[in-house]
């Protein structure tokens, strides 16, 4: 509903000049005649209409209302009475509504425009890093996982040995030289999963998920953290699981992923691989029968 249709210049200053000689009934007939042709135009030339229009019965209609108010009004071509200044106010009415309307859709329009547009850019930039993610997979999907991982460092290497050579002595560096005395190794502590496979893991790996999944780095790396937790943080396990996926491709890489989550952590090699690092082995019996078998 537009404002034209909800309210009604009256310039007081003129109604009054115009309308001095006139007695209440004629004023209220009158009002209500202009509140008429405000809202559907000039008035039917008719005094049966025009009486149920000011709330007249015909009589005083004819009588008392009308012969003082036809003054105001005159028949034209169209056969209506049209009354001049209403004529004029109600033009200017439709004048303004339809330049507000014409500025509205223009401003809208515009708009329209520059969302088309953003949407447009987005769209693009969003194909632009999918293309670049898959190419990442094929090109190089298992050798850039495996240049990504560092190689592990002969410290790392010699403590990751200390349970398979427990007790066994060094060789001697000449064959003059007596061989040292062997050294109980302190029982090895649980210690965390190597930081580099990790690394790799939420780094190559959340972008592989990413590719094959389409899901955004934030809902990637939590899906990546409850498959790990399933796995009770074994990274090298996972990454190669996610590895296999991508090279696989599955029609439901989510679902193909969690399945070989729950098969690979519910595996007998890998419930007694998890028990060896509980450091569930008796570490004192082992030395002690070493140091028995050496005479010591």
């Amino acid at each position: 509903m537009s404002k034209s249709d909800i309210w009604m210049p009256i310039y007081i200053g003129d109604y009054l000049s115009d309308t001095m000689r006139l007695t209440t009934l004629q004023h209220g007939a009158y009002f209500l005649l202009m509140l008429e042709y405000w809202k559907q135009g000039p008035l039917p030339n008719d005094m049966a209409e025009l009486a149920a229009i000011a709330k007249q019965d015909k009589r005083a209609w004819e009588k008392e209302v009308w012969p003082t108010l036809r003054r105001f009004f005159s028949v034209q071509d169209d056969g209506l009475l049209h009354q001049k200044r209403m004529d004029k106010e109600r033009a200017s009415a439709a004048d303004r509504k339809t330049k507000r309307t014409a500025a509205a859709n223009a401003r809208w329009k515009g708009k329209d425009k520059q969302e088309a547009s953003n949407a447009d850019a987005k769209a693009d930039a969003n194909a632009s890093a999918l293309d670049e993610q898959n190419a990442c997979i094929k090109d190089a999907p298992r050798a850039s996982c495996a240049s990504a991982l560092p190689s592990p460092s002969p410290s790392s290497l010699r403590s990751e040995n200390t349970l398979t050579t427990f007790g066994t002595p060094a060789a001697p560096s000449s064959p003059d030289e007596d061989p040292p005395a062997p050294t109980l190794a302190a029982p090895k502590a649980k210690t965390p999963m190597p930081p580099d496979q990790r690394a790799a893991l939420f780094g190559i790996g959340t972008q592989i998920v990413c590719a094959m999944t389409g899901k955004p780095t934030r809902a990637t790396k939590e899906l990546i953290g409850k498959w790990l937790k399933d796995m009770r943080d074994d990274c090298a396990v996972l990454n190669t699981i996610i590895q296999e996926a991508a090279d696989t491709r599955p029609a439901d890489p989510v679902a193909w992923i969690t399945a070989a989550v729950k098969a690979r952590s519910g595996s007998k090699l890998d419930a007694m691989a998890r028990d060896w690092r509980l450091d569930e082995i008796d570490l004192d019996a082992a030395a002690e029968e070493d140091c028995r078998r050496q005479g010591i």
